[in-house]
């Protein structure tokens, strides 16, 4: 049985992997209920509820295992909080992982994100430059840096870091965010234009959406957002919603709120007066808006479902917040 187990656990962490959550979730709710690997399964469906936007599902497992809070599961309350606006909670939350040396520049690296989201843009700096000096993490303390300088609109810093990159180095996955990464910083140097380049409004949606702010394109992406055999998974809008109408709704809500960043996106979630979609069985009038970082040019929005804690800390309307990063995100 146990060795049954153990071949379930190592094909959901395969189909996780693959970035196949669907499978992945059938094989560690099995995994699950093996003890050597109840801990391990656990932190991975909560990262696919997470990566899901089932954030109520996450907190309540959480919560349902309260007396078992592993360092895994500490990591992923930090992020849980980071998500929905708390901020000093997760900071919390990270700290308390340091106690495993493992987890240490791990936490720090978190920790530095956060000091983003509240507008302490140095503190954030000085940290990312000393977790570069771990081989570990110099790429990816090195990429937010990169995005730090982007949302700065330090561009000529954001181009040096980027030269730094050991391109033969990368994964596949962390290889496209590089491409996304240079596409940005070219765009805004003015030294990328759409004539010279041919990019896939599929494909190359980022990128696209930084020439071609076509209103139709924006709501053929969104309607990806529609297909109702996503309902168990990522989700859906309503079938017959007016996605117009919503979108209008929905950029005169984010004006007077701060975003949660996150690398090259800022993301706004908060909830709507009336449902807009099901996440598995469950309706919701919950929403998350991608945008550009630093702009509110919306790239795409989705349903998601918020936690009974959601913004307790108040960080998504905080006047206090805005003045904050008006003043430490200038152009240095």
């Amino acid at each position: 049985m146990t060795q049954n187990m153990s071949d379930i656990y190592y094909n959901g962490m395969n189909s996780w992997k693959n970035n196949d959550y669907i499978n992945a979730r059938k094989y560690f709710e099995i995994s699950y209920n093996a003890s050597e690997f109840k801990n391990d399964s656990l932190s991975k469906l909560l990262q696919i509820d997470l990566r899901e936007g089932k954030y109520n599902k996450v907190r309540k497992l959480l919560e349902e295992n309260i007396e078992n809070q592993t360092v895994q599961m500490k990591q992923v309350y930090g992020l849980l909080e980071n998500i929905e606006n708390n901020f000093e909670a997760s900071k919390k939350y990270y700290s308390a992982c340091m106690v495993d040396p493992k987890m240490q520049n791990k936490a720090l690296l978190s920790i530095a994100k956060l000091y983003i989201q509240t507008g302490d843009n140095e503190v954030a700096r000085k940290m990312f430059e000393t977790l570069q000096l771990d081989n570990y993490f110099k790429i990816q303390s090195t990429i937010d840096l990169i995005c730090l300088n982007i949302l700065e609109q330090n561009y000529s810093d954001a181009q040096s870091l980027l030269k730094g990159i050991d391109e033969k180095r990368l994964t596949p996955k962390l290889y496209q965010h590089y491409r996304i990464l240079h596409m940005y910083i070219q765009y805004f140097q003015g030294k990328l234009n759409s004539s010279n380049n041919h990019f896939d409004p599929v494909k190359d949606y980022m990128i696209y959406r930084l020439f071609d702010h076509n209103e139709e394109i924006l709501l053929n992406h969104i309607q990806k957002h529609m297909n109702q055999r996503d309902r168990d998974s990522n989700g859906c809008f309503f079938k017959y919603i007016d996605l117009k109408k919503l979108l209008s709704d929905v950029r005169e809500r984010i004006e007077g709120m701060n975003a949660n960043h996150f690398e090259v996106s800022d993301m706004y979630r908060f909830q709507l007066d009336t449902p807009i979609g099901f996440k598995g069985d469950d309706i919701t009038s919950d929403l998350c808006v991608v945008t550009m970082i630093g702009t509110k040019d919306i790239i795409t929005m989705y349903p998601v479902l918020l936690s009974d804690k959601f913004d307790k800390e108040g960080f998504s309307i905080s006047k206090e917040l805005m003045h904050k990063r008006n003043i430490g995100g200038k152009k240095r």
